[in-house]
């Protein structure tokens, strides 16, 4: 099945905010917070937390898929409207928060969207600022939740070096932000822009697991075996887009002029 739907997915966890720039909520005994779009966005999440939480300050992971400022727009404000909030990402993250050339960047980048969507998601202006991360994850971590919910970390460089995703065993949950492509009219739109051989191997990684649900970072959300097959689906889909920029180049070699 593939949902566009923001409230439950399913038992323990919750899409917040609107489906085209969503975070997930993992109401298991420490809540997690699974990335943070753009900054604007951080009051319609904050909001959605209070009602499924009780309280947002309950919350106590937000974890970064990676540093793009589509999602980890909200991650100042929310830190400051929760001060014992943790931030996890990968290294190479923690570093372009804190680079006054990203964040000048993410902080325009951030105030175009809130410009271009201000009547679906309001007017208030929140600024990007600056972020520490308060935990470095890598390959193979774990974080153990409670109640038998633990999350496991996977590194899946390709999109962006610093591409991290997210499984959850208890309910066979991946959130794989953008290291698996965008669903797209129909179809995948693969998404390397830092490396395709890491894109490629990020995607069998994650096509090697048993996901029964797959939270991709724009609007959809896949189960049952709409889940496993698009995974697979996305990597037919960047080895079919690398054969058609290789067959462009071929076909016009020694006709361009650089």
């Amino acid at each position: 099945m593939i949902l566009e739907q923001t409230g439950k997915i399913c038992d323990g966890l919750y899409g917040t905010g609107y489906h085209f720039i969503p975070a997930f909520l993992l109401t298991s005994p420490e809540p997690v917070l699974f990335d943070a779009g753009v900054a604007a966005m951080g009051p319609h999440y904050l909001k959605d937390m209070e009602t499924i939480l009780g309280s947002a300050d309950a919350l106590r992971y937000l974890l970064l898929t990676h540093s793009h400022y589509d999602h980890c727009g909200a991650a100042p404000f929310l830190k400051k409207k929760i001060p014992a909030l943790r931030i996890g990402a990968d290294a190479h993250a923690a570093k372009v928060l804190q680079k006054p050339s990203a964040v000048q960047l993410m902080r325009a980048l951030n105030d175009n969207f809130a410009h271009v969507f201000s009547d679906v998601i309001g007017t208030d202006y929140i600024p990007f600022d600056p972020v520490a991360v308060d935990v470095i994850l890598k390959e193979g971590d774990e974080l153990e939740l409670g109640g038998g919910w633990t999350v496991r970390v996977i590194a899946t460089p390709g999109h962006t070096r610093d591409s991290l995703s997210y499984y959850i065993p208890k309910t066979k949950v991946l959130i794989a932000g953008e290291a698996g492509g965008v669903f797209h009219n129909g179809g995948i739109q693969p998404e390397f822009s830092s490396s395709y051989s890491d894109y490629v191997a990020s995607l069998e990684k994650m096509a090697a697991l048993d996901v029964e649900i797959l939270a991709l970072a724009h609007k959809h959300i896949l189960t049952g075996e709409d889940a496993g097959a698009y995974l697979k689906d996305s990597l037919s889909a960047t080895r079919s887009f690398k054969k058609r920029i290789e067959e462009y180049l071929d076909r016009f070699n020694g006709d361009l002029k650089l």
